[in-house]
């Protein structure tokens, strides 16, 4: 995934507020664009590819989203998810309107 944030300012502010999310495998930013790679659940397919959908929204290419299927990783593969009483990222899930337009569970770093 990828991010127009215009400044090296914004895009290392994007990469401090997403470090810890529980399914980033890496990130980071030069001039001002960001790039990510997510591992998330099939399920959870739709929470990579809504960034896209904002680019329709705003009428901006801010957003650049590529799904790949065949992945290759490390046998022993250990990610922490760390847990909070809310994501690292600092979304309300509460108020979230993704939860009722994607069956969306919330944050897997927040404790139930």
């Amino acid at each position: 995934m990828t991010f127009m944030e215009g400044s090296e300012e914004e895009a290392r502010r994007t990469t401090e507020t997403m470090r810890n999310c529980p399914y980033l495998v890496a990130m980071w930013y030069t001039a001002g664009i960001v790039y990510s790679a997510y591992m998330v659940p099939e399920y959870k397919r739709w929470w990579l590819e809504y960034p896209e959908t904002l680019n329709e929204e705003t009428g901006q290419e801010k957003y650049s989203v590529e799904v790949v299927e065949n992945l290759t990783y490390p046998e022993e593969l250990k990610y922490k998810t760390p847990k909070s009483d809310r994501p690292p990222y600092g979304t309300d899930c509460a108020k979230c309107g993704l939860r009722d337009r994607y069956g969306c569970d919330g944050c897997p770093a927040v404790e139930a």
